[in-house]
């Protein structure tokens, strides 16, 4: 009894320890306007983008997914004039993941994605286009296994913050093209023609 009641003593005369040990994390302040993120030039953070594209699978029964695990990037931003801003990103193919065991390896050779030869994919902005409050359309070029053709990402800014005092933004966007536009035909028909991007992305400020 006499434990309890020195510990119960303890408790009581140490509040602001134990509040202290409680206090939840500060939310971290997000802004939804365009305009509210700094201008100037980014570098996309590898550690926070994914990219993921789906097809179809067995002829449309369903989509199969495949997601790159290595891109790179750069953003010029103008939130009070998008049309000044700027992206280009490019992805590494021989990074792409599957959750069918070993196939990334049957994906990454010459049968299909050819990355000895294409061992990138890259998309660079020719304009953006406000399209809504806190969404664009980015016009560019995609090149993919060696050949270049116009795309357009939807794109929604999602946020912009400061993290250690250094402006982040965070965008989602989705890109969508037919494969065989570039060459690539292998098995079209049960795997679907159709490619779509999903894209979240976050950018820090440069130096």
């Amino acid at each position: 009894m006499k434990i309890v009641a020195a510990l119960a003593t303890t408790l009581l005369l140490a509040p602001g320890a134990i509040a202290q040990t409680a206090a939840p994390a500060a939310p971290v302040a997000v802004s939804k306007d365009p305009t509210k993120a700094a201008p100037g030039k980014y570098t996309l953070d590898p550690e926070h983008t994914s990219i993921i594209a789906r097809v179809g699978h067995r002829g449309g029964l369903s989509y199969s997914t495949y997601r790159f695990g290595t891109a790179s990037g750069a953003l010029t931003w103008d939130g009070a004039d998008p049309a000044k801003s700027q992206l280009s990103v490019t992805v590494d193919t021989t990074s792409i993941m599957t959750p069918v065991p070993n196939f990334a390896a049957t994906l990454i050779g010459d049968r299909f994605l050819k990355t000895g030869q294409f061992p990138t994919a890259t998309f660079v902005s020719k304009s953006i286009q406000k399209t809504g409050a806190t969404t664009g359309r980015i016009t560019g070029d995609l090149t993919f296994m060696g050949q270049t053709r116009p795309a357009t990402i939807e794109a929604t800014m999602v946020g912009t913050t400061a993290v250690k005092g250094s402006p982040v933004i965070g965008f989602s966007g989705s890109l969508r093209f037919k494969r065989s536009d570039f060459g690539f035909t292998a098995l079209i028909g049960p795997i679907g023609d159709e490619v779509e991007l999903m894209l979240d992305v976050e950018f820090d400020k440069a130096a």
